[in-house]
């Protein structure tokens, strides 16, 4: 009768408070189980597996760089040149006093003194925190289709082409952001589908690297040749010299068998005689005209656009030495080019330059723009971007298409309709998403610091660091370095980045070899970059480098990294320092005491 009567009042709802003890287990189960199979599903990680990689990553967070320990600071730190520097770069240095805080955080897996930034910029420990927190925590796919994880990718290139613009200061309507694996896929991009035709001529800085130099092999190929200039050629824009350069069918080599330069600069005078201005002018539009016909000879190139075109490309900032070139030359080329009536589109290589400048693309509108992410912050590496004018990458003619490059083609005829916007037409095959994703952290880790604060902290310890080194003298007062760029111009820090280009001198002021010195530095934990950094042009003009030196070293050469830096008693290369956004004082006051205590005094 009891047993009813308990069994009537559970019925009637009633349960006793003890029953409540049977749910409890599944009150903590059922929240556990779904966030282990909604992460597996979601092809997450579980929370012990997150709870280990957050560990690894935050784990080292409160250890300093070992040049900050005690320790070793003892071994190298001055106070008096520490208060040197900081009475004469005291306000630009160190993001308003935060530099050790920030390096602390960021850099605490840094165990040794990093000063090859140009090579590749050193990774925050931000970036890649909040990198693994994204990927950990949310699916990717493959973009151009219409699944979730598809569309959570395209919004993932759709906001880091708006972060490039932002930071480029580059009109949307204006300019469009193709995605390349870094600055030489980009710069390959412009030479394989640039509207060349039998008049066209690539022109390039002296000065360039081997990837922008590279593209002359396309000029050689679909156009007119190409022309290396030096730097006076366009500060002195001399008629004489870009009539040459036009007239000139396939010019290949404008040095003579000694190196040197044809055209001279100093003293030459400039040819202004209006007859043959206008003669050279009659002759080359004569030459446009034979070539496509009139404006009304359908058979001759009728319809076509008939405008020739020219390529120029320089650096914003050379990768050897550092020196800066004058972002004016965009406009120059395009408002007011050499040669009356001539088509001119700017290739402007910004690799070196964008990790500690910013480029207006709204005050100087090059028409290409090539550049690498991981140089600006480290990771993802693999990843970079052609930025273009609209108007500029309309001419461009694409040859090969694949992947979602097109909209409409057939398997059984030529049939192909090329997609209209030059992002996705230009974009062969699947872009690399996941860095794609991962880069937004980078960007937003160099808007923290301020590009402006970014350049003039790394400018401050570049130039107090050149002015050390440029000091060093032997027992005998024989200079100890020689350095290359432009740091003895006025207002230096206009023309001159954060690159020391330098050999080391012994007593005798012979050179000592860049990679014996490379090799001293590595021993002590110092990582600096030495040879002839991909600059041939730059070998060149510091060491008088010409093609018969070349031709002896064919046989002779295995690599950047070989023991030849001589050829004919002249030197391949340099050592070459480079600072970044997270450099330090300590950094340069590591270098300069291992330079004059351990490096030297084996020289002695």
């Amino acid at each position: 009768m009891q047993r009813k009567e308990k069994k009537e009042k559970r019925q009637d709802g009633i349960p006793k408070p003890h029953a409540f003890l049977y749910l409890l287990p599944v009150v903590i189960l059922v929240p556990f189980l779904y966030q282990e199979f909604s992460t597996h599903f979601r092809g997450g990680l579980t929370n012990a597996n997150r709870q280990n990689a957050n560990g690894l990553l935050l784990g080292a967070e409160n250890k300093k760089p070992f040049l900050f320990e005690k320790e070793k600071m003892d071994e190298y730190h001055s106070p008096e040149l520490k208060e040197e520097f900081l009475q004469r770069f005291g306000d630009d240095y160190g993001y308003d006093g935060e530099i050790e805080k920030i390096v602390s955080k960021e850099l605490s897996r840094l165990e040794e003194c990093y000063m090859d930034y140009t090579g590749a910029a050193l990774y925050p420990h931000t970036v890649i925190e909040k990198s693994f927190r994204d990927l950990a925590n949310n699916v990717y796919g493959n973009p151009h289709s219409r699944s979730p994880s598809s569309k959570r990718s395209e919004r993932a290139l759709s906001h880091l082409r708006g972060q490039i613009r932002d930071f480029l200061n580059a009109d949307p309507e204006e300019y469009s952001i193709v995605f390349t694996s870094g600055t030489t896929e980009a710069l390959k991009m412009v030479g394989e589908s640039f509207p060349w035709s039998k008049e066209s001529k690539f022109v390039y800085l002296k000065r360039s690297h081997n990837s922008v130099v590279g593209v002359r092999e396309y000029a050689k190929d679909r156009g007119n040749g190409f022309f290396s200039i030096d730097e006076e050629d366009v500060l002195n824009w001399q008629k004489k010299t870009w009539k040459k350069i036009l007239k000139t069918d396939q010019v290949s080599n404008n040095y003579d068998d000694d190196g040197n330069n044809n055209f001279k600069h100093n003293g030459e005078e400039e040819d202004d005689e209006e007859e043959e201005i206008l003669e050279f002018q009659t002759q080359y539009k004569s030459n446009i005209q034979a070539h496509y016909g009139d404006d009304d000879d359908d058979e001759n190139g009728g319809g076509k656009d008939k405008t020739v075109y020219h390529l120029f490309s320089y650096p914003a900032e050379s990768n050897f030495d550092g020196a800066k070139f004058d972002l004016n030359w965009i406009n120059k080329f395009q408002d007011n080019p050499p040669v009356e009536g001539t088509n001119w589109m700017v290739l402007l290589d910004a690799a070196a330059f964008l990790p500690t400048h910013k480029l207006d693309l709204e005050k100087n509108p090059a028409d290409f723009v090539a550049i690498s992410l991981y140089k600006m912050f480290g990771y993802p590496t693999g990843l970079g971007a052609l930025i273009a004018r609209n108007e500029a990458i309309k001419k461009l003619e694409k040859s090969y298409w694949g992947g979602g490059t097109i909209l409409l083609t057939s398997s059984d005829t030529d049939f192909c309709v090329l997609h209209p916007n030059p992002s996705t037409k230009f974009e062969d095959g699947t872009v690399p998403f996941l860095e794609i994703n991962s880069a937004k952290y980078g960007f937003e880790f160099l808007n923290s610091l301020g590009m402006k604060k970014i350049n003039r902290h790394v400018y401050s310890l570049t130039r107090f660091l050149y002015e050390k080194l440029n000091e060093l003298t032997w027992s005998n007062g024989a200079k100890v370095v020689k350095i290359y760029g432009k740091w003895k111009q006025e207002k230096n820090g206009d023309v001159q980045g954060g690159i020391i280009s330098f050999n080391t001198l012994d007593q005798q002021g012979q050179f000592i070899g860049y990679n014996i010195i490379d090799d001293a530095f590595s021993k002590h934990g110092i990582h600096i970059r030495s040879g002839c950094l991909c600059n041939p042009g730059s070998c060149s003009k510091y060491f008088g480098i010409d093609d018969k030196d070349r031709n002896k070293l064919i046989t002779q050469k295995e690599g950047c990294g070989d023991d030849i830096y001589t050829v004919n008693n002249k030197w391949l290369g340099t050592a070459r320092i480079s600072l970044g956004y997270l450099s330090t004082f300590e950094d340069v006051e590591y270098f300069l005491y291992i330079f004059k205590n351990k490096i030297l005094t084996q020289f002695e």
